[in-house]
């Protein structure tokens, strides 16, 4: 005997996506490529960041060893003063010619500030500045500024147009560098991070952009 109740026949189509369906799934693939294209930057910087601080570090501990190797202590002697170790710009001494014959600087390169910190001489403070790209016009040391004994440069006679907050400026009298916390043009100061330790007073001051990072570390007649 034959049934003839109807059948339930499902309405859904099956002939693809709805417009509802399709629009969905391109705001959602829209988000994904939005978020890929803002974070693939921040990925990539980051990544710099992480190859520089580890050539730095690299770079570092064969300055100490250098340093110690052609007692450090025993250049400094008797002097009083604040000295550049080795005496030349940071990239004289790290030069490299490539296929063509030209003579071009390292990448990285390195100079030291070395300070006698006890009467007996035999303690000596290093400030090692790790470079990236040195640039020796940084260096003319041709404007002045009051160095005081607190976190802020006064009086400063002009401003490089690339300085901005996290670069570094140096008495050229005391050498050893400061990390910029903020400026003022209109109002003529620096901040330091941290305050000054040097001599105080009017002196010639240079700035530079080329710092990656700074280590400081003391070194001792055995």
């Amino acid at each position: 005997m034959l049934n003839n109740k109807a059948k339930i026949v499902n309405l859904k189509s099956n002939n693809g996506f709805t417009l509802i369906e399709i629009g969905i799934a391109v705001f959602i693939l829209g988000i994904g490529l939005i978020s890929m294209l803002t974070l693939f930057p921040i990925g990539v910087d980051s990544m710099k960041k992480v190859e520089q601080y580890s050539n730095t570090s690299v770079l570092v501990e064969s300055v100490i060893s250098y340093l110690q190797a052609n007692d450090v202590v025993g250049f400094v002697g008797t002097n009083t003063g604040n000295n550049t170790y080795p005496d030349t710009d940071p990239d004289q001494d790290n030069q490299f010619t490539d296929s063509y014959g030209n003579t071009i600087s390292a990448q990285y390169s390195w100079q030291a500030v070395v300070q006698n910190v006890t009467a007996d001489n035999n303690l000596v403070r290093a400030q090692i500045a790790i470079f990236k790209n040195f640039d020796p016009t940084q260096f003319a040391g041709a404007e002045t500024a009051d160095f005081a004994a607190s976190t802020t440069v006064s009086n400063v006679s002009a401003f490089p147009s690339w300085l901005t907050s996290k670069h570094y400026i140096r008495s050229d009298s005391d050498k050893f560098w400061y990390r910029i916390n903020n400026i003022s043009i209109p109002g003529r100061t620096i901040m330091l991070e941290g305050p000054f330790l040097g001599s105080t007073g009017n002196v010639t001051f240079s700035t530079t952009d080329k710092i990656i990072d700074i280590y400081e570390t003391m070194f001792s007649n055995r």
